[in-house]
């Protein structure tokens, strides 16, 4: 089973003047496979985020063995 996880110094959440939320996160993977969750719902901060992936990058880890970085940005509204 593949380990996956989100790279918590990587979270960045704003919001614009209508209220719509913006979240740009990396998660980290110990392959080069797809995500194994879309991270369209979430809590984070007491808050659930209802969201879609705008854009997703992967990009490999030099050195470290066959682990990827991916880049994603959601958006979306916080509840």
């Amino acid at each position: 089973m593949a380990v996956e996880f989100i790279d918590c110094s990587s979270l960045s959440i704003s919001y614009d003047a209508t209220g719509k939320a913006t979240v740009s996160l990396t998660v980290v993977r110990d392959d080069r496979n797809q995500l194994q969750s879309t991270y369209t719902n979430r809590r984070w901060g007491g808050v659930s985020f209802d969201c879609v992936v705008m854009s997703s990058a992967q990009r490999p880890m030099i050195g470290s063995g066959g682990w990827s970085e991916w880049a994603l940005q959601l958006e979306g509204v916080g509840n």
